[in-house]
């Protein structure tokens, strides 16, 4: 018998990143050389043995080799399993956010990185899955009250950003087969694509069709701002 997914809880995780996806971004004008908006530093993943971090998918990314490195600005900092890639549209919150000079700087990590570092489920576990998700969710609850450009950024905590991921194209694993990139390059993922059981596998479909579904209910919407764009 199959465990029941925890429909509610995947939901509401969908909705959040459909809604970060759904963002509109400011406009600006294009540069040879933009100057770093977002800041990237990596840790390793406890799943794999990857070398090198993948390119950022924008040009206003930087690279930080050390988090220490990255304290003295104000410029958003995520943190990435050095296995993992992400989206430039998922990079929507944090280009938005605001920052003023009295306020903490934005710190965030991915949902991979985060439950690489301190959630010790095992795959095989549904109840142990359930708690990590439960964790996450919370972790990642400020987007919903975010308001683009409303206010500064006041949270002091590193807080989780809600966004799907993928292996990256070139992780730099001694020994990895290309076809087994290749596949990791297809299969995006609401967690990790380490996340290999039969139990996270239904997690991820039902959260996927779940997050299809909430982005096509907002494009769909005659008032959504990009209407206005």
């Amino acid at each position: 018998m199959y465990p029941t997914l925890p429909f509610d809880l995947l939901s509401r995780m969908a909705r959040r990143e459909a809604g970060a996806l759904t963002l509109v971004p400011d406009l600006r004008v294009r540069t040879d050389r933009p100057e770093p908006e977002i800041l990237f530093t990596f840790v390793p993943c406890r799943w794999c043995a990857a070398a090198g971090p993948a390119l950022p998918p924008l040009r206003e990314v930087a690279v930080v080799e050390k988090p220490s490195l990255a304290r003295d600005t104000t410029l958003p900092v995520l943190t990435l399993l050095r296995c993992e890639e992400l989206t430039a549209r998922s990079l929507l919150p944090l280009s938005l956010i605001r920052t003023a000079p009295a306020a903490p700087q934005p710190r965030f990590s991915t949902r991979a990185a985060y439950w690489s570092r301190y959630v010790p489920a095992d795959w095989t576990s549904p109840s142990a899955v359930d708690r990590g998700l439960e964790l996450l969710d919370a972790k990642e609850s400020w987007l919903d009250a975010f308001r683009p450009g409303a206010v500064p950024w006041t949270w002091g905590e590193e807080v989780v950003l809600p966004a799907s991921t993928r292996a990256a194209a070139h992780p730099g694993v001694p020994d990895r087969p290309t076809d087994e990139v290749a596949a990791g390059r297809r299969s995006l993922h609401f967690l990790t694509p380490h996340a290999a059981s039969a139990y996270t596998a239904r997690l991820n479909d039902a959260y996927l069709f779940a997050r299809i579904t909430a982005v096509r209910a907002a494009l769909s919407t005659q008032d959504h701002i990009a209407y206005a764009v």
